[in-house]
């Protein structure tokens, strides 16, 4: 008797695409899944005051992240806000990219971030060069006031008052520096201010120029003439700065690094001042 023929079909059983879709569908999910995470980065400040989760990151004034956390250093010194950028963002975290805190600013030449009063401070970004990078160091200030290009020189002061790193230098009320990071002398006997003149006005400090601390008020009185209220400049007032003036003859160009006094307040002829300059 013939044994009758079994023919086995080349094809599985299709009880075995189940399991097959099901992981090609997982797969799927977990691709699409990494490519609409978010991009995480860190951020040093030396101080973050107004930050907290949940606060915005942003690019012209979009959203484009946020906070996820902050934690302090290990030395104690600076805090660490861990963030997220969104995926489409991501061109945001070049190597050279810049972090600042943004805050309402009110002076007497005008005011800025007005908006920050009632939604809060944020972080904006300002994109860089280079590879893709993750962790940064925030500016204290922002961009514009931190020139990195100019004659550095250091100020000597009993006290540093309200004199802060990013508040402005004036040369007749015309701003023309900036005041960088400060610190105590190495026998604490005084503040060393870190003073940055834009290139295009360093030849305006000589070896004979006289700063003085213009945030504060200067009142005169007298018998006859009542009481005469003077400020260098009602920014300066309101904001704090340092203001500064070269005899009529000048003496050598200032070199990089060259200490100077601070004074509290300028002599009266120091405003009269008015050497003459070639600036070609």
């Amino acid at each position: 008797m013939d044994t009758p023929e079994v023919k086995h079909s080349r094809w599985p059983s299709p009880i075995w695409l189940v399991p097959l879709v099901s992981l090609l569908v997982a797969g799927w999910l977990l691709y699409d899944q990494l490519l609409q995470r978010d991009v995480q980065i860190e951020i040093t400040f030396e101080n973050g005051s107004g930050i907290k989760p949940g606060v915005d990151l942003r690019y012209r004034g979009v959203p484009v992240g946020s906070v996820d956390e902050i934690v302090l250093s290990d030395d104690l010194k600076h805090v660490t806000v861990h963030a997220s950028l969104n995926r489409d963002a991501e061109k945001l975290a070049r190597e050279k990219s810049r972090f600042w805190i943004v805050e309402p600013e009110l002076g007497i030449a005008g005011a800025r971030n007005l908006d920050t009063l009632v939604s809060g401070k944020y972080i904006a970004v300002e994109p860089g060069e280079g590879e893709s990078h993750k962790e940064f160091d925030g500016l204290e200030t922002p961009p514009e006031q931190q020139p990195n290009l100019g004659l550095k020189i250091t100020l000597v002061a009993d006290h540093l008052g309200s004199l802060k790193k990013g508040r402005k230098i004036y040369y007749r009320d015309l701003q023309v520096g900036t005041i960088g990071e400060s610190e105590l002398s190495q026998d604490g006997r005084f503040v060393e201010i870190q003073a940055i003149i834009e290139p295009k006005y360093a030849r305006l400090v000589r070896s004979n120029t006289r700063f003085w601390n213009s945030s504060g008020l200067t009142v005169d009185i007298g018998l006859f003439k009542g009481a005469e209220v003077q400020a260098s400049s009602l920014e300066n007032l309101l904001r704090g700065g340092i203001s500064f003036a070269t005899p009529p003859e000048p003496g050598p160009l200032a070199k990089a690094g060259e200490r100077f006094d601070l004074y509290k307040q300028p002599e009266d002829d120091w405003r009269e001042w008015a050497p003459i300059m070639k600036w070609k």
